[in-house]
């Protein structure tokens, strides 16, 4: 056994051997010859055994010269697993077996039988692993890798099963072996650092001939396995260079001259900016990184533009030098040029070199460039619909473009742009958005101009077209959709909607906007006068990091509305708000400026993020008497007993905490939900519950807190679950019970000042409650009925407030979303619509008697919601967000009003309803209320903001009016009416369509 040192074999092998790589050879595709992993050469096929547990077990195959398979041999040994080497003694072959956890030998004759084995504890005395197999005459060598202290390569005497003889290696991980006559060949495997060579030994003394590095880079493994020498040439199996998987074979010449070799160390040109009529030049230099001259034969450009200077081939560049070819790019217009070099040299594995080229032309001077130069909005609705288009302007020349206005002359048209001037830079794109918004039913047309510096086109033109239409929208009428985005920090993320809710028109439109809530992490205000498709106001995202990050509500929970709500104005600008309670990672209450979605507020902690959920809040109420609404908030715990467990009341201004109160329960208890209630303790206060538990433990309860302290007052177990849903049940005559839902099965009514159990109706064991919400009282005993969302067996569910009996069902795949919405079917009574997993929305009438309509959308329907009209007649429209991230607007159908009536009760509020019939021609009826003796003022006024005419400026009495507006003096067009009583003020707008 010897060893020389390293540094005389490379010397050695550097100036007495050298070896030429002359072929590369591709192998079959798939599983088996990806992991092949043992060779031998035996008349004329060389033999390859795989590693594949899958398709490597009691079968090797043998290819030829080329590449292609010409024989297998099947191993008549049912239990035999997968190959790490193979050879061959003239007769049989030797087969090295990868058991689990060792390898063992078998010999096997070309027929497939077995007739001998070998196994790694006879020879070691211990499971080793091997890595390869080679026949030098009179004995079997074979490489071991492990254990590591025992690298090396050791000779079987196959008769008596004995180790004769090892050499050391230089390494810990030899891998094929290979006989040539007095030569013994192994290849080292880089996985623990060791250089991946192909070493030469002689066999009589067992020095170190000499040594070559396999095909790759030095630096880069290519993980190479078996070897064969085939009486002329030297075989290596390897991955193919520059891959990370798969096998290829090498082909040596080991008496050759050396290989020649190429390394172009980038893969792609990019050439700056070049005007018109110019050229831009780069120097692409070509290295012979091989052990002999390379030889670069052709040079060959794809793509119009591109050249190289001339260069006479072929081009000789000795080993280690380098030469320059100059590359020019030379465009003939505005655009972007690609190309490609192909460089061909006598390098055998890689005999042609790619290299990309890219080149943008530019013209001179500044030069403007549309994306379009005319666009045709379509039929929009007249009067609410508004749609938009995106376009952009881009400079084409070599120097800055400045453009100074944008002018359009019909306002139904407008543009949204950078503040003017603006400067695009060369080659760069400005966004713009246009926007149509029509008033009366007519086809517009317009010019958009726009002013630059571009010498040649000062005044660019956009032309822009659309039609206002008019028509009565039936029942499912989509006025508009949304599609959610993916996150770009999270793209694998559900775009489900988790909530959506209107908010106060933030737009200046005169309708209302809805606001998403997203399991993507997203949180959007969408303009609700859309026309087609909408688009975002705002966005908020509650992605704040990798950690983080979180959406709201519970995760993973369904049916999480109340995790999302729209604040009275909280921060005095005269709009809503919105609150948000985020779970995840992300563990914050959120209160957004309603206008821009900006934080007003935050509460949480932005370093620690196992605290527990925010699972809901609640924003209905003022607790501490400034007269701006509080927000109430709950959060879950935590395993360790460390996190929030507790409920918040949070000024609502500033986020201040006026008090907290931490519920009972193990580690971890969740609080599920959380509202606000009337007063009956006598301090003029609200109250609040709360909902909170871990269903399968104790202290599963509802709870109600001293509004100006959080204290307990009362406390109810529930039957067998934590309760998941609570809804405020408004009594006759003041005060407040309470509807909560366990999260399977049972919904109770609480009364709200002992917390006793009225009635409970059981929905069924594994209906699980999604949503509860209220409709307006069905069986006349004055207390509002009882809508259930839930995974019941019968559907949806109404049931009476007043005493929990089942009204009426409507069997229906689980629902995820139920509310009532104002009467659209001219009953007199307000409907239902519902969100199915069967992807439909239902529109049900409210006596539960059948199905005003029905809407199929692309998934399950998650969220739904309504909104005041779009259209402009009294019917509500609905809203509906699906688990794939649409959001849609649908009418609630051509229903105008059914009259308020004449009754002489004294109303308790202020209202301004919608005029009726609207649109109208040329009269139209405007009704009011008013509880309080005062001055009232009613006007009218065009859509420019001018007064046209005062309906009403007198001091009256508290009661209900009806104001008839004759307008027949007016031209056709969108007209608003402003109703002014005391501090009460309110706007609405009318369609005059003569």
């Amino acid at each position: 056994m010897k060893r020389v040192f390293i540094s005389f074999l490379f010397l050695f092998s550097s100036l007495s051997y050298s070896q030429t790589l002359v072929q590369t050879v591709d192998l079959p595709s798939g599983t088996y010859w990806n992991s092949g992993y043992g060779m031998v050469y035996q008349d004329a096929k060389y033999w390859i055994s795989s590693s594949s547990s899958s398709t490597g077990r009691g079968i090797f195959y043998a290819v030829n010269s080329s590449g292609a398979q010409v024989d297998q041999l099947n191993i008549n040994y049912p239990s035999m697993r997968a190959s790490q080497g193979l050879a061959f003694d003239g007769t049989n072959f030797w087969y090295v077996e990868r058991k689990i956890s060792k390898c063992d030998i078998f010999k096997v004759a070309p027929d497939g039988s077995v007739l001998d084995s070998i196994t790694s504890s006879q020879l070691f005395g211990g499971n080793w692993y091997m890595g390869g197999a080679a026949w030098d005459g009179t004995g079997l060598w074979v490489s071991i890798y492990y254990p590591n202290p025992s690298a090396a390569l050791y000779k079987i005497d196959v008769n008596t099963k004995t180790v004769v003889d090892t050499i050391s290696v230089f390494g810990t991980q030899p891998q094929g072996i290979a006989v040539k006559g007095d030569t013994l060949f192994y290849v080292m495997d880089g996985f623990e650092g060791d250089d991946e060579r192909v070493y030469a030994l002689n066999l009589a003394n067992e020095d170190t001939l000499f040594s070559f590095h396999v095909p790759e880079t030095p630096g880069s493994r290519q993980n190479p396995r078996g070897l064969a020498w085939d009486e002329t040439f030297f075989w290596l199996l390897a991955e193919p260079v520059g891959a990370s998987s798969g096998r290829q074979l090498f082909k040596y010449d080991l008496g050759g001259s050396g290989t020649p070799g190429i390394n172009i160390p980038i893969t792609n040109v990019f050439f700056p900016n070049t005007t018109v009529g110019n050229t831009s030049n780069y120097d692409l230099t070509i290295y012979s990184n091989g052990t002999t001259t390379l030889t670069v034969d052709s040079i060959k450009i794809a793509g119009n533009g591109f050249t190289y200077d001339p260069i006479s081939f072929p081009l000789q560049i000795p080993s280690g030098n380098s030469s320059d070819v100059t590359l020019n790019f030379t465009p003939t217009d505005y655009a972007v040029y690609n190309g490609i070099i192909n460089i061909y040299s006598n390098d055998p594995v890689d005999p042609v070199v790619q290299v990309s080229l890219k080149g943008q032309g530019v013209l001179s001077g500044a030069r403007i460039g549309l994306t379009a130069t005319s666009h045709n909005f379509g039929n929009v609705w007249v009067g609410e619909g508004i749609t938009y288009w995106d376009f952009s302007i881009f400079n084409m020349g070599d120097q800055n473009l400045d453009v100074t206005n944008l002018q359009l002359f019909v306002p139904e048209f407008s543009v949204e742009s950078p503040s003017l001037p603006f400067q695009i830079f060369p080659t760069d794109t400005i966004d713009l958005r246009a926007y149509f918004y029509p008033t009366q039913v007519v086809t517009y047309e317009d010019t958009l101009k726009i002013s630059s510096n571009d010498s040649t086109n000062p005044v660019a033109g956009v032309f822009l077209e659309g039609a206002g239409v008019f028509n009565f929208y039936n029942h499912g009428y989509t006025f508009w959709q949304y599609q959610v985005p993916p996150h770009p920090n999270s793209t694998s993320a559900s775009p489900r909607i988790e909530a959506l809710k209107p908010i106060n028109d933030i737009t200046g439109d005169g309708i209302q906007d809805v606001v998403i809530s997203t399991e993507n992490y997203w949180t959007m205000c969408l303009d609700g006068a859309a026309s087609g498709t909408s688009f975002p106001i705002w966005i908020f995202t509650t992605y704040m990091g990798s950690n983080n990050t979180g959406s709201i509500g519970a995760n993973f929970e369904y049916g999480v509305q109340d995790a999302m709500q729209i604040a009275n104005d909280l921060n005095g600008d005269g709009f809503n708000d919105v609150i948000l309670a985020v779970g995840g990672g992300n563990e914050h209450v959120y209160v957004l400026d309603g206008t821009n979605g900006e934080i007003i507020w935050q509460y949480g902690d932005d370093i620690n993020y196992s605290l527990g959920d925010f699972e809901a809040v609640d924003v209905q109420r003022d607790f501490n008497g400034d007269n701006i609404n509080d927000v109430l908030a709950i959060a879950d715990g935590n395993s360790a007993g460390t996190g929030y467990k507790r409920a918040f009341l949070f000024d609502g201004t500033n986020g201040n905490v006026i008090w907290e109160h931490f519920y009972p329960g193990p580690n971890p208890s969740f609080g599920k939900t959380i509202v606000s209630i009337d007063d009956f303790t006598g301090d003029n206060i609200p109250e609040v519950a709360i909902a909170y538990g871990n269903n399968g433990s104790t202290n599963q309860a509802v709870r109600t807190l001293n509004g100006s302290n959080g204290q307990e007052i009362w406390t109810r177990e529930m039957i067998e679950y934590e309760p998941k849903e609570l809804i405020a049940l408004p009594l006759p005559g003041g005060g407040t019970d309470i509807i909560a839902a366990e999260y399977f099965n049972r919904i109770h009514r609480l009364d709200g000042m002992s917390g006793d159990i009225t009635w409970t109706y059981p929905l069924g064991g594994s209906a699980g409650v999604i949503q509860l919400n209220l409709i307006e009282d069905i069986d006349s005993d004055q207390i509002p009925d009882v809508l259930i969302a839930s995974f019941a067996g019968n559907g949806i569910n109404c049931l009476s407030g007043g005493s929990g009996t089942q009204l009426w069902s409507w069997q229906m795949d689980f629902q995820f979303g139920v509310t009532a919405i104002p009467d659209i079917d001219n009953d007199g009574g307000e409907d239902v619509v519902v969100g199915s997993r069967d992807q439909y929305l239902y529109c049900i009438n409210g006596k539960g008697d059948s199905v005003i309509f029905q809407n199929q959308f692309s998934d399950w329907l998650y969220s739904v919601n309504v909104m005041a009209s779009i259209d402009g007649n009294i019917s509500y429209e609905i809203l509906a967000g699906t688990r794939d991230g649409v959001v849609a607007s649908l009418s609630g159908g051509t229903d105008t009003v059914t009259t308020v009536g004449t009754s002489q009760e004294i109303p308790t509020d202020y209202v301004l309803y919608q005029n009726y019939p609207n649109p109208f021609n040329p009269n139209t009826i405007i009704e009011f209320r008013i509880p309080l003796v005062g001055l009232v003022n009613l006007k009218i006024y065009d859509i420019l903001g001018r007064e046209i005419t005062t309906l009403v400026n007198e001091e009256m009495q508290a009661g209900n009016y009806k104001i008839d507006f004759d307008a027949s003096t007016l031209a056709s067009g969108i007209y608003f009416y402003t109703l002014q009583a005391g501090d009460f003020v309110a706007t609405k707008k009318m369609i005059l369509l003569k």
